[in-house]
């Protein structure tokens, strides 16, 4: 699983900061933050869905956040994002959310044509992150 995290996060032109201690707890939680989904081939993991619930002030409505999907390269044009996907949205369900959102980078035109194939509708929008806790070992202020 960590392997494949690296992984998306390489090919989103980024550093995924996840080690195996953080995910074997994430995984281990009673209730956790993050629900993952993945597909294997029968020897090994070849994609995953991450998805985590949130709350919006406007709509009054609890929804959920597709974090991460991801293929691996080589299984790509299966069908496998597509039942990833599908089963990140009945989760969704399941657990009450109104609807499910998520983002892709706006450089991945494969990633923005699936997501329109399965009926998702975009906003143009700029994200914007700004750190306001330093990471431990990351040379910040110490602060506590």
């Amino acid at each position: 699983m960590l392997d494949l995290i690296r992984q998306h996060a390489l090919f989103e032109r980024a550093t995924a900061r996840v080690t195996e201690a953080g995910l074997v707890s994430i995984l281990s939680t009673d209730k956790p933050l993050t629900h993952l989904i993945v597909a294997e081939d029968g020897k090994s993991l070849i994609g995953y869905a991450a998805v985590t619930f949130d709350y919006a002030l406007w709509t009054v409505c609890r929804f959920a956040h597709l974090d991460c999907l991801f293929v691996r390269e080589t299984a790509r044009g299966q069908g496998i994002g597509k039942r990833l996907f599908e089963r990140a949205c009945l989760l969704a369900e399941e657990d009450g959310a109104e609807r499910i959102e998520w983002q892709t980078p706006s450089w991945n035109l494969d990633a923005i044509r699936f997501y329109q194939r399965e009926g998702g509708t975009g906003q143009p929008k700029i994200r914007f992150s700004r750190h306001v806790n330093q990471p431990e070992g990351s040379g910040g202020s110490g602060r506590h």
